[in-house]
């Protein structure tokens, strides 16, 4: 007992400071420990168009995001039908690779077909961008490009 009498807290530490920092940190540690046992769930689902025009949108002006926006509008039908065409193509690869005899000339056909969708969406995705640009000021035109985020 006598070397714990002897243990003097720094004069500028008090009781009641420490006896705050022990509850903050049991605090942090009790909210790492239910986020560890819940993690967030997935982003929302949102279809191709709207994922890429806006991650693309905060580098144009409002002008030319509302006409990019207005763009893809007439698309959504088709960027639709080709990303379900994907999906379906996708779970083919899956199946074929939980199949029990393993067939990889089949494997190698569905991601192959999986690939064409991909690229028709890229081309999709292309060639209204590529119509659009005429209609995007100069600057407009410039920050697609130079933005970094394009296609």
């Amino acid at each position: 007992m006598k070397g714990l009498a002897a243990f003097r807290l720094p004069s500028f530490v008090s009781l009641r400071a420490l006896a705050l920092l022990s509850v903050a940190l049991n605090l942090f540690l009790g909210a790492m420990l239910i986020a560890s046992r819940h993690p967030p769930g997935p982003p929302p689902y949102r279809p191709m168009p709207d994922r890429f025009v806006e991650r693309i949108a905060p580098d144009l002006s409002d002008g030319d995001a509302a006409r990019l926006r207005a763009a893809f509008e007439p698309q959504r039908a088709r960027f639709a039908a080709l990303s379900e065409e994907y999906r379906v193509a996708g779970q083919a690869v899956r199946a074929l690779l939980e199949s029990a005899p393993f067939d990889p000339q089949a494997l190698r056909a569905a991601a192959e077909t999986a690939r064409a969708k991909r690229r028709l969406i890229s081309e999709l995705t292309e060639e209204t961008v590529f119509a659009t640009l005429p209609e995007l000021s100069q600057a407009g035109r410039v920050r697609l490009i130079g933005s970094g985020r394009g296609f």
